[in-house]
């Protein structure tokens, strides 16, 4: 019976030891998963500085070649006024030299200011004339239409893949006849004329 005293007291010890190290693997394990969290956070906000930087150097090239196209387009409209002038159309050159001078100024603006300032701009005008940015998007949005409905290779008229009486070839019928009825409703061929040789 003395053996049993010391047994549970063993017992006990081992429970204890078990305990602790139940405690500490648990304590190891949440250490681990909250620096495991902590990293991919750091690495998640890494990649998406990265993201971020190589987005606004693309949209930096974009903002430069927009500005220099709306340069061009400047110059375009500068030499039509002067074209306008010429052909004593005085009102209607004043108009394209001042729509040239608006687009050269804001080329000019949009190639010296940083990306994020020209959006935070954007941003502004979009909350301040909400109105007049939505009829800017729908008249841009028709325009693109006209532009890409004026573009576009011409359609083949409906009767261009089917062969007409005079698209025949010449040996489908004696005396040049087509065996095509006359009727355009019927598709069928017409038995009072000789299918050919």
């Amino acid at each position: 019976m003395q053996g049993q005293p010391g047994s549970q007291s063993d017992f006990e010890s081992a429970k204890a030891e078990v305990t602790a190290k139940i405690g500490e693997g648990k304590r190891t394990a949440s250490e681990a998963f909250h620096d495991a969290k902590d990293e991919v956070t750091r690495k998640a906000g890494e990649y998406a500085e990265d993201a971020k930087a190589t987005l606004f150097e693309q949209a930096e090239g974009t903002q430069r070649d927009v500005s220099s196209n709306l340069e061009a387009f400047g110059g375009a409209l500068r030499a039509a006024s002067e074209h306008l002038a010429n052909a004593d159309q005085r009102t209607a050159s004043k108009f394209v030299l001042d729509a040239a001078g608006g687009l050269e100024r804001l080329s000019s603006s949009l190639k010296d200011k940083p990306f994020e300032e020209v959006l935070g701009e954007i941003r502004t005008f979009g909350r301040e004339n909400s109105g007049a940015l939505i009829a800017g998007s729908v008249l841009a949005g028709l325009a693109l239409g006209r532009f890409i409905k004026s573009s576009a290779v011409p359609a083949q008229s409906p009767q261009a893949g089917s062969m007409g009486r005079d698209d025949a070839p010449s040996d489908w019928a004696e005396g040049g006849e087509s065996p095509l009825s006359d009727d355009p409703n019927e598709n069928w061929i017409n038995p009072s004329v000789g299918t050919g040789p």
